[in-house]
């Protein structure tokens, strides 16, 4: 298994980015690793993190020595993982620049089936958003205390998403994103060919375990989801096991 940090420039952004790619490698310690190309897993971080913080606080690198999967940490800041109203083009660098590198320097499958995204807290949302806006691109999708419900949050946090100036309208363009391409609500409820599945876990203690719920109840009414709820909180220890049941539903 190889750790790659990576820095390329986005002709999306117009701007330098980072991320961080574990890549398997056939050797001593990982014999049996077969040839590529490899299945994909986009693995997504929370608000107040970047491409590195997977490998600093959990064990992901050894949940996957073993295994024939490439796993691509990108950074994006505070983005939601969306094409910002008055900001970047993420959801576009994510969904399509970023792929395209990816399978330009590494070999990797372009199969939808072989291609997943998974995130945490913000990261969920983003997982979420990419699976039900492009679902041609994702089979599967997983969320770890996701911020599924958008509506819910802004009403919920108040004042306090309000810590930088205009963060949110930048981001979402309005409070009032009920029904706009950003809520996970709506967006759950449409139709979608070729349909992935969905996993999501949330801890017993986490302040979005309602949020989770409602949305969970939503979205099971027209797609294939797996409701995984366990002790825990909104941190590292929940989301270190988490990643484990996560991998473990993916179909590698």
């Amino acid at each position: 298994m190889a750790l790659l940090d990576i820095s390329l420039f986005s002709d999306t952004l117009q701007l330098d980015v980072s991320a961080t790619v574990i890549y398997p490698q056939r050797c001593d310690r990982s014999p049996d690793i077969p040839g590529g190309p490899y299945k994909v897993l986009y693995l997504l971080h929370g608000i107040k993190q970047n491409e590195q913080s997977y490998v600093r606080n959990s064990a992901i690198e050894r949940y996957v020595r073993n295994l024939p999967l490439v796993v691509v940490m990108p950074s994006v800041g505070r983005s939601f993982y969306t094409d910002q109203e008055r900001g970047y083009p993420y959801f576009t660098f994510l969904s399509e620049e970023l792929p395209r590198f990816l399978s330009s320097v590494f070999t990797i499958s372009t199969k939808r089936e072989d291609t997943f995204i998974a995130g945490l807290s913000m990261g969920g949302y983003g997982a979420f958003k990419a699976a039900l806006t492009r679902p041609d691109l994702y089979s599967r999708a997983a969320s770890m205390s996701g911020a599924l419900d958008l509506v819910s949050l802004a009403n919920t946090l108040g004042d306090s998403v309000k810590i930088f100036p205009y963060e949110w309208e930048n981001t979402f363009g309005s409070y009032e994103v009920k029904g706009s391409e950003h809520d996970l609500m709506a967006l759950s409820r449409k139709e979608l060919s070729p349909k992935p599945s969905f996993y999501v876990t949330c801890g017993d203690e986490d302040a979005l375990l309602q949020d989770n719920l409602r949305f969970v109840e939503t979205l099971k009414e027209t797609h294939d989801v797996i409701y995984d709820q366990h002790p825990g909180g909104h941190t590292w220890k929940f989301w270190d096991k988490a990643l484990k049941r996560v991998l473990r539903w993916l179909p590698l």
